[in-house]
Protein backbone atom coordinates (compact mmCIF):
# COMPACT_ATOMS: atom_id res chain seq x y z
CA UNK A 1 0.00 0.00 0.00
CA UNK A 2 2.94 1.91 1.04
CA UNK A 3 4.24 1.56 -2.86
CA UNK A 4 1.19 2.51 -4.43
CA UNK A 5 0.71 5.90 -2.28
CA UNK A 6 4.41 6.97 -3.26
CA UNK A 7 3.26 5.85 -6.63
CA UNK A 8 0.57 7.89 -7.16
CA UNK A 9 2.53 11.16 -5.34
CA UNK A 10 5.28 10.67 -7.79
CA UNK A 11 2.77 10.44 -10.61
CA UNK A 12 0.62 13.75 -9.59
CA UNK A 13 3.80 15.84 -9.15
CA UNK A 14 4.72 14.50 -13.17
CA UNK A 15 1.36 15.60 -14.13
CA UNK A 16 1.86 19.17 -12.32
CA UNK A 17 5.02 20.25 -13.29
CA UNK A 18 3.58 23.76 -14.73
CA UNK A 19 1.73 24.57 -11.60
CA UNK A 20 1.95 27.57 -9.22
CA UNK A 21 4.87 27.41 -6.61
CA UNK A 22 3.73 25.52 -3.83
CA UNK A 23 1.86 27.41 -0.95
CA UNK A 24 2.01 24.82 2.02
CA UNK A 25 1.77 27.03 4.99
CA UNK A 26 2.16 24.28 7.86
CA UNK A 27 2.81 20.53 7.38
CA UNK A 28 4.57 18.05 10.19
CA UNK A 29 4.41 14.11 10.39
CA UNK A 30 0.56 14.37 11.38
CA UNK A 31 -0.91 16.88 9.50
CA UNK A 32 -0.13 19.72 6.26
CA UNK A 33 -2.27 22.73 5.52
CA UNK A 34 -2.48 24.61 2.07
CA UNK A 35 -4.10 28.27 0.77
CA UNK A 36 -4.10 29.51 -2.48
CA UNK A 37 -5.21 32.82 -3.01
CA UNK A 38 -6.43 34.74 -6.16
CA UNK A 39 -8.24 37.46 -8.02
CA UNK A 40 -10.59 36.69 -10.82
CA UNK A 41 -12.13 39.77 -13.05
CA UNK A 42 -16.01 38.38 -12.24
CA UNK A 43 -18.62 38.82 -9.80
CA UNK A 44 -18.72 36.66 -6.86
CA UNK A 45 -22.03 35.20 -7.72
CA UNK A 46 -20.21 33.87 -11.30
CA UNK A 47 -17.12 32.53 -9.57
CA UNK A 48 -19.38 30.67 -6.94
CA UNK A 49 -21.40 29.68 -9.83
CA UNK A 50 -18.75 28.56 -12.26
CA UNK A 51 -17.17 26.38 -9.13
CA UNK A 52 -19.92 24.84 -8.68
CA UNK A 53 -19.87 23.59 -12.58
CA UNK A 54 -16.78 21.59 -11.20
CA UNK A 55 -17.00 19.20 -14.41
CA UNK A 56 -15.94 22.15 -16.36
CA UNK A 57 -12.34 23.19 -15.17
CA UNK A 58 -11.46 20.44 -12.89
CA UNK A 59 -8.32 18.66 -14.72
CA UNK A 60 -9.80 14.85 -16.02
CA UNK A 61 -6.26 13.59 -15.22
CA UNK A 62 -7.41 14.21 -11.43
CA UNK A 63 -10.64 12.65 -11.31
CA UNK A 64 -10.89 8.19 -10.84
CA UNK A 65 -12.41 7.59 -13.48
CA UNK A 66 -10.38 10.35 -16.18
CA UNK A 67 -13.49 12.28 -16.98
CA UNK A 68 -14.13 15.51 -15.51
CA UNK A 69 -17.42 16.12 -17.04
CA UNK A 70 -18.80 13.43 -15.06
CA UNK A 71 -17.92 15.68 -11.54
CA UNK A 72 -20.73 17.67 -9.30
CA UNK A 73 -21.02 19.69 -6.18
CA UNK A 74 -23.95 19.67 -4.29
CA UNK A 75 -24.41 22.88 -2.56
CA UNK A 76 -26.18 21.41 0.43
CA UNK A 77 -25.00 20.58 4.33
CA UNK A 78 -23.76 16.36 3.16
CA UNK A 79 -23.89 17.25 -0.29
CA UNK A 80 -21.98 15.44 -2.59
CA UNK A 81 -18.71 16.43 -4.47
CA UNK A 82 -18.76 13.55 -6.53
CA UNK A 83 -17.88 11.25 -9.89
CA UNK A 84 -20.38 9.42 -11.41
CA UNK A 85 -19.37 7.68 -14.69
CA UNK A 86 -22.26 5.02 -15.71
CA UNK A 87 -22.14 2.39 -12.79
CA UNK A 88 -18.96 3.57 -11.39
CA UNK A 89 -18.86 5.76 -8.39
CA UNK A 90 -16.86 7.85 -5.91
CA UNK A 91 -17.05 10.41 -3.54
CA UNK A 92 -14.19 12.77 -3.25
CA UNK A 93 -15.75 14.69 -0.10
CA UNK A 94 -18.69 16.06 1.64
CA UNK A 95 -19.97 19.37 1.74
CA UNK A 96 -20.69 20.49 5.11
CA UNK A 97 -21.85 24.00 5.03
CA UNK A 98 -22.93 26.49 1.93
CA UNK A 99 -22.82 30.03 2.81
CA UNK A 100 -24.06 30.67 -0.99
CA UNK A 101 -22.03 33.08 -3.34
CA UNK A 102 -19.58 33.15 -0.51
CA UNK A 103 -18.52 29.89 1.04
CA UNK A 104 -18.59 26.76 0.39
CA UNK A 105 -16.62 24.14 3.35
CA UNK A 106 -16.17 20.07 2.46
CA UNK A 107 -14.71 17.49 4.42
CA UNK A 108 -12.42 14.36 3.20
CA UNK A 109 -9.21 12.94 1.44
CA UNK A 110 -8.69 13.54 -2.32
CA UNK A 111 -7.05 11.16 -4.12
CA UNK A 112 -4.68 8.42 -2.15
CA UNK A 113 -5.53 10.49 1.19
CA UNK A 114 -8.67 8.88 0.77
CA UNK A 115 -6.65 5.36 1.28
CA UNK A 116 -4.93 7.02 4.24
CA UNK A 117 -7.74 7.54 6.75
CA UNK A 118 -6.88 10.94 7.79
CA UNK A 119 -8.94 13.96 8.35
CA UNK A 120 -9.51 16.86 5.64
CA UNK A 121 -11.26 20.33 5.85
CA UNK A 122 -11.72 22.40 2.55
CA UNK A 123 -12.72 25.56 1.80
CA UNK A 124 -13.62 27.48 -0.65
CA UNK A 125 -14.56 31.31 -0.17
CA UNK A 126 -15.67 33.82 -2.93
CA UNK A 127 -15.29 37.40 -1.65
CA UNK A 128 -16.08 40.69 -3.65
CA UNK A 129 -14.12 43.26 -2.39
CA UNK A 130 -14.36 45.70 -5.54
CA UNK A 131 -17.27 45.46 -8.08
CA UNK A 132 -17.05 42.77 -10.61
CA UNK A 133 -13.23 41.93 -8.93
CA UNK A 134 -13.71 38.63 -6.56
CA UNK A 135 -10.35 37.02 -4.23
CA UNK A 136 -11.30 33.18 -4.33
CA UNK A 137 -9.73 31.66 -1.24
CA UNK A 138 -8.98 28.05 -1.11
CA UNK A 139 -7.66 26.49 1.94
CA UNK A 140 -7.27 22.50 2.90
CA UNK A 141 -6.55 21.22 6.08
CA UNK A 142 -4.93 17.26 6.40
CA UNK A 143 -4.85 16.03 10.06
CA UNK A 144 -3.61 12.29 10.73
CA UNK A 145 -0.79 10.39 10.34
CA UNK A 146 0.63 11.63 6.88
CA UNK A 147 3.78 9.60 8.07
CA UNK A 148 7.43 10.12 6.55
CA UNK A 149 6.04 10.98 3.08
CA UNK A 150 4.51 13.92 4.67
CA UNK A 151 6.20 16.69 2.46
CA UNK A 152 5.79 15.37 -0.59
CA UNK A 153 2.21 14.44 0.15
CA UNK A 154 1.71 18.58 0.87
CA UNK A 155 3.90 19.30 -2.49
CA UNK A 156 1.76 16.97 -4.50
CA UNK A 157 -1.92 17.88 -3.08
CA UNK A 158 -0.80 21.71 -3.66
CA UNK A 159 0.46 21.24 -6.89
CA UNK A 160 -2.78 19.72 -8.05
CA UNK A 161 -4.96 22.12 -5.98
CA UNK A 162 -2.92 25.30 -7.45
CA UNK A 163 -3.51 23.77 -11.07
CA UNK A 164 -7.24 23.19 -10.16
CA UNK A 165 -7.36 26.75 -8.92
CA UNK A 166 -5.73 27.81 -12.31
CA UNK A 167 -8.51 26.08 -14.33
CA UNK A 168 -11.10 27.85 -12.59
CA UNK A 169 -9.65 31.20 -13.07
CA UNK A 170 -9.01 30.86 -16.40
CA UNK A 171 -13.12 30.32 -17.11
CA UNK A 172 -12.44 34.55 -16.71
CA UNK A 173 -10.24 35.24 -18.98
Amino acid sequence: MKRLIMATLSALILLTVNSAEAIVSAQSKQHFSIKIETTIKAPAEEVYQQFLNVGDWWESSHTWFSDASKMYIEPKANGCFCEVNGDKEAMHMTVSMVMPNKNVQMVGGLGPLQSMGVYGHMSWSFEEKTKGLTTLSMSYLVKGFVGEESNMMAKAVDSVLNTQVKNLESKFK
